[in-house]
């Protein structure tokens, strides 16, 4: 509870923790001087900055980039750099330090700087280089600022020049490097060609015997051959046994014992089997010589028998020797193919890629000659740089009225700081926000201070005034081109930095 019983009230109007807009008013009535000072003092500032900061002028040219009707006559046929490749190198070639270095000395821009200071440079006028695209125009625009515009329509001239003169002969070039290598490399694989067909005929003279043998047909050679042997050793058989019974020279019991032991075996085996078959031919040699009496070795017959029977040896190792001659060559035919095969597909990859060579090297000349003729993707310029009449920046007019507004703002914010952190009584408004009963007031009683602090606030008030009208008429004549505050800050700039 206050003195005297009552609670703290708001004042009229006045609402917790909003802002009294006319207690602020008053406030910048009182202060006007203080507020005048600063937003004049800022504009000021503002204007100095817009005169201090160096001109600087941009120039651009503009380059059209036209893909010939050429390029879908020979699609296909000719390799021709698209458009979107072009576009993409275009920005870092024009960047890059070869061409920028170029330019610079082309203009005379090097004089005096070498080492660090040549490199600082180069990256200083990299950064004042502006590359841009209008995709709906096919356009591309060159800008590049500097503190002459002499300099800076001339450096962005002799860039798009230079850079259009410098991509053709590198366009040019690079075809007559890609159809010489092309050539080269065709020599190469014919050269490669020849040497994969001298090895296979090579291969084929030394197994030419294997390799013209058919498998099928060898199998059947063997099987014809080893049944040939079978009858071979059959007749061998027959006539061993047919000298077995000349040599022991035995009569008619004998033959009944062959005889008896013949039907033994017939019961056993089947008449083919060697046994059944020697068996018969023993028999048949006993009835032949009457019972086996009269057989001598000396006799015909055994001679005979013995000439038979070495024909018949000579015979069984011929066929088995052609029997093991053909079941290796049976083992080294798919050897000898899986090689012959595997220098056929050397020399089919060789030739493969002797036809895309000789391919290529057809559209890489097509592709010369468009070069040559300018045929491809071309560069025009539309729009060479002109000479910029109106610097780029600084904008003076944005800086001049933005350096005024901030200069009130900076102004009000400075009076209404001041009395938060330093606050004061001002009126009985104040006294009741405070909980104070206020009993009575006296009316503010003029004094000549007063009048003078009165007088002060209107010239102040007809300063500011005064400034803001001279800073918008400057900003209106700065922006239609009128320059004649340049010489005096250009002056007052040179004195400046010749003291500094």
């Amino acid at each position: 509870m206050r003195p005297g019983g009552r609670e703290p009230q708001q004042a009229p109007g006045r609402e917790s923790g909003s802002l009294d807009v006319r207690r602020y008013l008053v406030l910048l009535r009182e202060s006007i001087v203080t507020f005048c000072a600063i937003a004049v003092g800022v504009t000021l500032l503002g204007v100095a900055v817009s005169y201090v900061l160096p001109k600087r002028y941009e120039a651009h040219s503009s380059v059209s980039v036209e893909q010939n009707v050429v390029n879908e006559l020979v699609k296909g046929i000719a390799i021709t750099p698209s458009l979107e490749a072009k576009l993409r190198i275009l920005k870092v070639s024009i960047l890059s330090r070869k061409m920028l270095l170029a330019v610079i000395r082309d203009l005379d821009m090097d004089l005096g700087r070498q080492g660090e200071q040549l490199e600082i440079l180069i990256e200083n006028t990299r950064k004042n280089v502006e590359i841009s695209y209008e995709e709906k125009k096919g356009l591309f625009y060159i800008r590049y600022r500097d503190a002459s515009p002499e300099r800076a329509r001339d450096f962005v001239n002799a860039l798009t020049r230079r850079y259009i003169e410098e991509s053709t002969a590198s366009k040019r070039e690079e075809s007559y490097e890609a159809t010489r290598f092309l050539s080269d490399q065709i020599e190469v694989f014919q050269k490669r060609i020849e040497a994969a067909q001298k090895a296979i005929d090579a291969f084929k003279s030394e197994k030419g015997m294997i390799l013209s043998m058919n498998e099928s047909i060898l199998r059947e050679e063997i099987k014809e051959t080893e049944h040939r042997l079978e009858e071979t050793r059959i007749r061998k058989n027959e006539r061993l046994a047919q000298l077995g019974i000349l040599e022991k020279g035995t009569g008619g019991g004998r033959l009944a014992e062959k005889e008896a032991a013949y039907k033994a075996l017939l019961g056993t085996y089947t008449a083919q089997h060697p046994d059944v078959v020697r068996a018969k031919a023993e028999l048949d040699a006993l009835r032949a010589s009457g019972g086996g009496g009269g057989g001598r070795k000396g006799g015909v017959d055994y001679q005979r028998i013995k000439v038979e029977l070495e024909s018949l040896n000579e015979i069984e190792r011929i066929q088995q020797e052609l029997i093991e001659k053909d079941k290796r060559l049976l083992q080294e035919l798919p050897a000898v193919q899986t090689e012959l095969q595997a220098l056929q597909q050397a020399r089919k990859n060789e030739t493969l890629i002797y036809e895309q060579l000789v391919t290529r090297y057809g559209q890489s000349e097509v592709s010369k000659q468009m070069e040559l003729q300018d045929k491809a993707v071309s560069l025009r310029i539309i729009d060479p740089a002109i000479l910029p009449i109106r610097p780029s920046t600084p904008n003076r007019p944005l800086i001049m009225l933005a350096g005024l507004l901030l200069g009130g703002a900076i102004g009000a914010g400075w009076v209404i700081l001041s009395d938060q952190l330093f606050r004061k009584l001002r009126s009985v408004e104040d006294l009741t926000a405070m909980g104070v009963v206020v009993l009575g007031a006296l009316p503010r009683i003029a004094s000549p201070d007063d009048a003078r602090i009165g007088r002060h606030r209107q010239v102040a008030l007809a300063m500011s005034v005064t400034v803001a009208l001279f800073v918008v008429g400057l900003a209106a004549a700065e922006y239609s081109g009128f320059e004649a505050f340049d010489g005096v800050f250009a002056r007052v700039r040179n004195i400046v930095s010749n003291w500094l």
